[in-house]
């Protein structure tokens, strides 16, 4: 039920990645921008423990942003079987050294119930998400690498410049309601339901066309028009099902069967009737910012109903032990449909729908030889509803043809002591969705054309070092290359904005009880992209940033009290972030300080 704006992880107890094998249990879902075929983010709500919560927090960052949180738990009934917990956040101010404002309020309530038999979660929260100016996002003009305008990529600018113009604004506004029941069959048996909904309303994203500005010169400068757009959305999800335990001979066995339907329905802004969402031209450079003369004129704003996507699926999961062994066998049948609806400005209204279907194996296996080694094998395979086209494309409101990601992976996992690593490869394959142009490129299509395969070896570490220092880290190794394209003229090709190498690296160091000392590098590789067409390829410069952090738990008075202190960006090194074939602007040295009272 999260999505792009609402993401409270605030009044989060965990946030998990979920890949492989185990994704299918999570059903179908109603994507948001994004299709979910890689992953799946699921956070896990903080529920009211035993002992009672009562914790403050306020919070400076950047120039002058502000913050302040509020924790409250409590359990209630004979035998603690009632929990209430509720967050709140306030933030505004600038939390950044560039130019921008940030004005969020956000609520959540966490009711939760569990007895003998039965367990139950209910989470209701509102958040209200502002934005005024921030603008980091950067395209290449195609037509001025063409005429020879544009020869290379800009150094990156001094990550404290200004780009936002006058009147750029993004304002959300949403609720969410998610219910989760257990109830215990027998004492093997129990029957599970999960479900929610969310509204999202995207009142107001006045901002460059497709989200950035676009450089044309050599020297940094930049041009062109801004958009402005209102999208709200709904979006639902249903799921019933049954987890039970049974033996066959020494093999245990673990079954789920689920059966679960989600749909979404979105609009989007039309102004003032006339299907005309880009106005105004808008100019500066990159390396002295935006023109300070530069305005804008805010119109009214109608919605039409733009596009709807049900899902509807079956999964069925059985994990075996025996022994040392684990083996994990499912099947996930899924069914969607996608419709894309017209500007009624331009027209009759018309629908355009796709459906689509698909089976998909799981398989997921897991030795362990001894109690601090496991090698483990898996294979998934997912699909998503076909992605629908987005504004600045010759086939806007086209929906591509539904596509199947197949993962794989194998690896082993050593643990002892509170230390772990995983040693891992990995081969994964998904579409690749590819921009074409016109001969003067003036034009562009998006359309799917093969597949984007991704092969990889990942190497992480976590945990205790000795009694007073902890590792945190990792490495990893991706080729990420074009495969199956048409007539195979783009085999080989690198997938756009993917580096080969990335690595982090942590050290925590805690001198005694109270205080916690820690540092981290983190490394992005030199990364492809492809600015104007598929046989121009550039490449954004690799980077390193170090950060800095400090915790100090003490008392004032008799409250317990932790203050923190982190430096992101401790050098203040300016450099480009590669997104796809587009360019995010790193974010200049911040300073943010905390301090948590558990009343």
């Amino acid at each position: 039920m999260l999505g792009q704006f609402m993401v409270p992880s605030f009044a989060a107890e965990s946030i998990e990645i979920t890949a492989g094998p185990n994704k299918a249990i999570s059903g179908s879902f109603p994507a948001g921008e994004g299709t979910g075929v890689a992953a799946i983010v699921n956070m896990t709500t903080a529920k009211a423990p035993d002992v009672p919560v009562t914790r403050y927090r306020q919070v400076f960052s950047g120039k002058n942003g502000f913050g302040e949180a509020l924790d409250v738990a409590r359990r209630f009934g004979k035998n603690n079987e009632w929990g209430v917990r509720v967050n709140a956040e306030f933030m505004n101010g600038n939390p950044t050294h560039y130019k921008s404002d940030k004005n969020s309020q956000s609520f959540f309530a966490n009711i939760d119930h569990q007895d003998d038999k039965s367990k139950t979660n209910f989470l209701i929260g509102y958040q209200y998400y502002e934005v005024e100016d921030g603008m980091r996002w950067f395209g290449l003009d195609a037509a001025s690498i063409k005429s020879g305008k544009l020869t290379h990529l800009p150094s990156a600018p001094n990550s404290k410049n200004n780009y936002s113009f006058p009147g750029m604004d993004k304002v959300h506004e949403g609720t969410i309601m998610v219910l989760n029941h257990e109830q215990k069959l027998n004492d093997t048996w129990k029957a599970f339901f999960n479900g929610g909904w969310t509204h999202s309303n995207l009142k107001k994203n006045i901002t460059g066309l497709s989200s950035k500005l676009t450089i044309t010169d050599d020297d940094g400068t930049y041009a062109g028009k801004y958009f402005t757009r209102r999208t709200p959305s709904h979006k639902y999800y249903g799921q019933i099902g049954i987890n039970g335990e049974f033996k066959t001979g020494t093999v245990k066995h673990n079954l789920v069967l689920a059966a679960d339907k989600s749909w979404s329905k979105s609009w989007t802004g039309v102004v003032g009737g006339t299907g005309n969402t880009n106005f105004n031209g808008l100019g500066g450079n990159i390396f002295t910012g935006v023109d300070p003369n530069e305005s804008v004129t805010i119109p009214d704003f109608e919605n039409y109903h733009s596009s709807s996507s049900r899902f509807w699926g079956v999964s069925l999961m059985d994990t075996m032990e025996l022994g040392k062994s684990q083996l994990l066998l499912g099947i996930h049948k899924h069914a969607a449909t996608s419709t894309s609806y017209t500007d009624p400005s331009k027209g009759a209204v018309k629908a355009t729908s796709v459906k689509s279907d698909a089976t998909c194996p799981a398989f997921g296996f897991v030795y362990q030889p001894d109690k601090n080694v496991a090698l483990y094998a898996s294979h998934s395979e997912f699909f998503d509803s076909g992605a629908k086209v987005g504004t600045g494309y010759e086939n806007e409101n086209d929906i591509l043809a539904p596509s199947k990601s197949k993962s794989n992976e194998i690896g082993v996992k050593y643990e002892n002591k509170g230390f772990l690593a995983t040693l891992a490869f990995f081969k994964n394959q998904e579409a690749n969705t590819m921009t074409v142009y016109n001969s003067d490129f003036s034009k562009k299509w998006l359309t799917n054309n093969g597949e984007n395969e991704y092969k990889g070896i990942e190497l992480s570490v976590n945990g205790r070092l000795t009694d007073k220092w902890n590792i945190m880290g990792g490495l990893m190794y991706l080729d990420a290359t074009r495969t199956r394209t048409e007539k195979g003229i783009y085999d080989g090709y690198s997938v756009a904005g993917i580096p080969k190498w990335t690595g982090v690296a942590a050290l925590q160091y805690n001198p005694d009880s109270d205080w916690s000392i820690i540092g981290r590098a983190v490394y992005v590789g030199s990364t492809p992209i492809f600015p104007a067409s598929n046989d121009i390829k550039w490449t954004v410069p690799s980077y390193v940033t170090y950060d800095l952090g400090v915790k100090y738990k003490t008392k004032f008075n008799s409250t317990p009290v932790t203050l923190s202190a982190m430096c992101y960006n401790i050098t203040g090194k300016d450099y480009w972030i590669a997104y796809g074939s587009g360019l995010h602007l790193s974010s200049p040295r911040t300073l943010m300080l905390s301090a948590t009272f558990n009343i």
